[in-house]
Formats: structure tokens, C-alpha cells, sequence
């Protein structure tokens, strides 16, 4: 195991599924914003729509934060200043109730756990779409809040997303680590894998609904149960 090992957040340290999430994500934000803006909640998501997409295809000369609040305010005629304190408010009410009623895997939350004891770097490599305070809030979820992540990705400090490699690169510049020192765990190849591209190691995590190449991968890859044991044999590191 390398000593700096990068999380996937859906489907790997989360394993709420993730359609089943979006569909709770996005009807609660209709409702928080039709509450704030009655008749106007259906124009506001789509101009968070529009946003959101604008960054999926940012050209890395502007962080995603910016990015976001031009798109929507090109979308919407709302202005960022009017706007944001309502949009950081949903994170911080409606949002965090998402998870109330999720139980952590339990073997993803010890071998966090366990890697963050014997030493090892962590970070939390997650699609930059959002802002800081709601992956704290799904880190939480996951039951990893106690852990000493080194890094939390969010959409404040990034300008990229995956699958472009350079979100990873990112990351390493930003933190000033070496990749060859990296390993990325996710569920995905095509979004997480290509960490691979910038000199990081990759291990595949298979769930409940592998992708069609998971079958195929012929990488380091197996079952959350599977990794725990990898990481209970593991040594502590002394530095």
C-alpha cells in the first residue's frame, strides 16, 4: 500500500447508491429553494443544472467555485452575493439530513479507520461539484468525520473534475505529494482510474453493482471485505 491513499466518495467510503441519493439530493434542494423562492424553484435547479455542468468541462483556468456562480448567474439574473447565503443555508439544513438514516459500511469505516492509526496519509478525492460543507457532511455520514484527513475536495480549491487526470494532479500540487507515493481507491474506473494517468496506483473497489469492465480489469481490485483484510496485515508506518 502506498503511503498516501486517496478516497472515492460514492460508491466507496458512501455506499447510499447513488441514484437513489441524487433523486433525494435534488428533490430536497426543489423544495428548500421553492420554500425561499415560491414559483421559482424549477428555474432555479436548472440554472444549477447549467452550473454544475460548466464545471464538469472547466478548462482549469478559474476554480470550480467561480466558474459555478457565472454559470448561474448567467442562467438564473440571480446575482451570487443575493444567492449564496441561501445555497450554503441548504447544505447546512435540509442537505444534512440526507444521511440520518444511514448505517456506514461497517468495513470501509475500520479500514479507514485502521489506516489512519497505522499512519497513512488520507484524503477524501471527491468530484469537486460542491462546496466544502456539504462533504464534510458526507463524510460524516460515512462515519469517517474523527478521521485526520489530510485533504476534503471541493469545488472552493479545484479546477477540474474527474475523469480528467489533472483533477488528481491537482490534488498532488496542491498538497505536495509526490503521485508515484499515491494510491486511488474507487469503484469506478473510467472516473477514478484514471489516476493512473499521472503515476498513482489504483485499486478498483467492487460493490454490489460492478461496472461491465470491472470483469476485465485486470488491476489490484477487490470487495470492501477484501481491502480490510489488505489493510489489517499492512505495517504502521513511522513516518
Amino acid at each position: 500500500m502506498k503511503p498516501v491513499v486517496f478516497f472515492d466518495m460514492d460508491g466507496t467510503l458512501l455506499n447510499m447508491g447513488e441514484s437513489a441519493f441524487e433523486k433525494e439530493y435534488l428533490q430536497r434542494m426543489l423544495f428548500f429553494f421553492e420554500r425561499k423562492f415560491p414559483g421559482k424553484g424549477n428555474d432555479v435547479m436548472k440554472a444549477m443544472g447549467y452550473a454544475a455542468e460548466k464545471m464538469k468541462h472547466n478548462d482549469g483556468l478559474q476554480s470550480n467555485e467561480v466558474l459555478f456562480w457565472q454559470a448561474f448567474e448567467k442562467a438564473s439574473g440571480q446575482t451570487r452575493e443575493a444567492f449564496e447565503p441561501q445555497f450554503l443555508q441548504y447544505y447546512t439544513t435540509d442537505y444534512a439530513h440526507i444521511g440520518d438514516d444511514y448505517v456506514p459500511d461497517a468495513d470501509m469505516k475500520a479500514l479507514v479507520h485502521l489506516l489512519d492509526e497505522k499512519g497513512y496519509q488520507l484524503v477524501v478525492a471527491t468530484n469537486p461539484l460542491v462546496p466544502q460543507i456539504a462533504n464534510q457532511q458526507r463524510v460524516r455520514w460515512a462515519g469517517v468525520d474523527d478521521v485526520n484527513w489530510l485533504e476534503i475536495t471541493s469545488f472552493e480549491h479545484y479546477s477540474s473534475c474527474k475523469p480528467n487526470a489533472q483533477f488528481y494532479q491537482e490534488i498532488c500540487q496542491r498538497l505536495q505529494l509526490n503521485p508515484t507515493d499515491c494510491i486511488m481507491i474507487g469503484n469506478s474506473i473510467t472516473d477514478d482510474g484514471t489516476a493512473q494517468e499521472i503515476g498513482m496506483d489504483f485499486y478498483l473497489l467492487l460493490g454490489e453493482n460492478p461496472g461491465n469492465d470491472a470483469a476485465t480489469y485486470t488491476g489490484k481490485k477487490g470487495s470492501r471485505g477484501a481491502l480490510l483484510e489488505l489493510v489489517k496485515g499492512l505495517p504502521v508506518r513511522t513516518c
